[in-house]
């Protein structure tokens, strides 16, 4: 589905198709009014994301994950979900690791906090679903608020 305010996208997990998804929500937020430092800070939290899901909720075998962007005032509102397994983020810690520490990765949860807003997870009838927005306006220094929300729906087609 696609509209000038709505994309709503599903892809198969592998790292290729992700491409394609982030493709075309580059090409769905050229097509709109939003900022530069936006499309940079929504791709940078997407392929986080997806390559997330891709890598360890279908670590083994290949699934589907659905995407729905909605253009809201200042940002946009995201909404992943996938049937792969089970991995809720809050788990996690949620501070910028030291650069010392780490030799590659370990940094996409603490970049997704910090660029994102209202994020929230829910695991719901075999379903991942996180939700937030990333806004033009950077969140504070203080990071994203995250929450565990008691009920949480995947949006509708």
């Amino acid at each position: 589905m696609h509209n000038d305010k709505i994309l709503a996208l599903e892809s198969k997990s592998s790292l290729i198709k992700i491409r394609d998804v982030l493709a075309s929500v580059d090409a769905f937020l050229k097509a709109s009014t939003t900022q530069p430092q936006l499309h940079d800070d929504l791709a940078l939290v997407l392929a986080e994301v997806l390559s997330n899901i891709a890598r360890h909720g279908y670590e083994h075998h290949q699934g589907k994950i659905n995407l729905h962007l909605t253009l809201v005032a200042g940002g946009v509102k995201c909404v992943v979900s996938d049937s792969g397994a089970a991995f809720n983020p809050f788990t996690l810690d949620q501070s910028m690791p030291d650069p010392d520490s780490l030799c590659e990765g370990g940094y996409g949860w603490s970049l997704i906090n910090a660029l994102t807003r209202d994020l929230a997870y829910a695991r719901k009838g075999g379903n991942n679903i996180l939700q937030f927005y990333v806004m033009a306006d950077p969140p504070s220094s203080q990071g994203a608020q995250a929450s565990e929300p008691q009920d949480a729906a995947p949006p509708q087609a």
